[in-house]
């Protein structure tokens, strides 16, 4: 029998394939519509807030930010009351695209998942909810006791 933690990557890596090829004919990368999606329902947000929701670095934000902007979709804009703070803004443009990356991400999930039953669906969900929790709580474990070290 193969070992669950490869058939778990090969699935994952086929799945993240397939949805960069659905979001890349927009132009965008695979962590872009997430990010779009986030400005839409946190209009305003800094750029700190995408790294921390993303679970990117800041460097990484830094980039796919740059881009999104370079390419109409995002702006960015001083804060009124704190010019240090850059505030990003949703584009129309960033609307339109945001929405037809969804639909491409669900339509590929809806095929890509459409071969198991709804309870199958539904136990595949609940055990890898199991796990990602799990996994969060691993990190905040350890996050917690660097800086209980540091101080």
């Amino acid at each position: 029998m193969e070992r669950i933690g490869k058939i778990f990557v090969d699935v994952t890596r086929y799945h993240r394939y397939m949805v960069q090829n659905a979001v890349g004919k927009l132009g965008l990368g695979r962590g872009m519509p997430p990010v779009l999606e986030y400005v839409i329902h946190h209009d305003g947000c800094r750029q700190s807030d995408i790294s921390r929701e993303g679970h990117m670095t800041p460097a990484t934000a830094t980039v796919m930010l740059q881009t999104l902007e370079k390419n109409g979709y995002i702006t960015r804009k001083s804060d009124e009351s704190d010019q240090r703070c850059i505030r990003l803004y949703i584009t129309d443009e960033g609307r339109r695209v945001a929405a037809l990356g969804k639909r491409a991400v669900e339509s590929f999930d809806d095929e890509f998942f459409g071969i198991l039953s709804e309870e199958d669906r539904g136990t595949l969900a609940a055990l890898l909810m199991k796990l990602h929790d799990a996994i969060d709580e691993k990190i905040e474990k350890s996050k917690n006791s660097g800086k209980e070290k540091q101080a």
